[in-house]
């Protein structure tokens, strides 16, 4: 899986645990005790169980996983010693945090309100009751569900910024200890000595001339 596909599908999933979390706690904070007694009166059946066992079933999925990654990237820095501990985060100081939680939690509110107010407007539309729109979560029936809606999308990205973060500095630190620490296994073999052949003083000219024979005259 490419790590485009697998952002996808990580803020996919994150999406709809955000939307089933806000649901719940809308209907709980709404009817209290008779939160049961109330989702199956407004339309929600089987069905609806089953996406709340699969939402909880991929939260705890995308917290093995998290987890999992942080661990491995902990231990690669762990084994490059010093110069990777000792590496300063940079540029992921808390304040880019505050930075991502804000880019991630203020897009799971909105898609999570927008989701939320249209799920509901379709349930009540199958049970016969009159659909408010697009100001369902503002009705007393669903009183503080717009506000809860999106408390629950800002918590929950902050976990996602949480990890998102954590995971930054680790990365940070594993691409400067790379740059730090000296390459070993790579050495260099020794020059073997060469042989060394001096070259004549004489020049060529010199050496053809001088085997020739004696000219005639100097014979004599």
């Amino acid at each position: 899986m490419s790590g485009r596909l697998a952002g996808f599908v990580a803020a996919a999933s994150l999406q709809v645990v955000a939307l089933v979390l806000a649901h719940e706690l809308v209907f709980l904070a709404r009817y209290g005790s008779l939160y049961g007694e109330a989702l199956v009166h407004s339309g929600h059946g089987e069905t609806w169980g089953g996406a709340v066992t699969t939402s909880v079933l991929l939260a705890a999925m995308l917290g093995v996983v998290a987890i999992g990654r942080l661990a491995y990237l902990a231990m690669q820095v762990r084994r490059r010693g010093r110069a990777a501990a000792s590496t300063p985060a940079g540029t992921l100081e808390p304040r880019l945090l505050g930075r991502i939680w804000l880019r991630t939690g203020m897009r799971l509110a909105a898609v999570g309100v927008v989701l939320l107010t249209v799920q509901e407007n379709i349930e009540r539309a199958s049970t016969g009751a009159p659909a408010p729109g697009a100001g369902i979560l503002l009705t007393p029936e669903y009183t503080g569900g717009l506000w809860i809606a999106i408390a629950v999308g800002l918590g929950v990205g902050f976990v996602a910024a949480l990890y998102e973060w954590r995971r930054g500095i680790l990365l940070a630190k594993l691409r400067t200890a790379r740059l730090r620490l000296p390459r070993t296994g790579a050495t260099r073999a020794p020059r073997r000595p060469g042989i060394t052949i001096a070259l004549p003083a004489q020049s060529l000219l010199g050496r053809r001339s001088g085997l020739r024979a004696p000219p005639r005259g100097a014979a004599s």
